[in-house]
């Protein structure tokens, strides 16, 4: 039976200067019980939900960063729906090809379909588990 968790992200992170996958920069508590209850990654397929790096494969390798979910974000995100890629470019005059849309990222945890999932777990705070819920 296919599962997938999906995790807000984590205010506090390890400090790494280099990327390294979300399931080990994330060190919150949600996280730390996470490794520590699955720490082979079998019971279920994990993904996150980020300000900075929208919905992602907890695998993604990620730098350090900071970036606080804001209603205005969150209703921006659920806006953009499954095809607005995150993060957005760095500025309006620059070419849309920043980030990866949650509908690519979704079908791909999902095997294109060759793995649909049973059952989904969405765990964060409001805002987080409403972006979650509208993806």
């Amino acid at each position: 039976m296919a599962r997938l968790l999906v995790l807000a992200c984590s205010a506090t992170k390890r400090p790494d200067p280099d990327r390294i996958p979300a399931l080990a920069r994330y060190d919150g508590p949600l996280w730390r019980t996470l490794r520590a209850a699955d720490p082979e990654g079998r019971r279920a397929k994990v993904a996150f939900l980020s300000a900075h790096y929208g919905f992602r494969d907890a695998e993604t390798p990620i730098a350090d960063y900071d970036a606080r979910l804001t209603k205005d974000l969150a209703e921006r995100m659920i806006a953009g729906g499954v095809t607005t890629r995150w993060p957005r470019p760095p500025s309006p005059r620059r070419p849309d090809t920043y980030g990866i849309h949650p509908g690519a990222e979704i079908a791909s945890l999902a095997r294109h379909g060759a793995e649909p999932f049973a059952e989904i777990a969405l765990v964060g705070g409001q805002l987080y588990v409403e972006v979650m819920h509208a993806l």
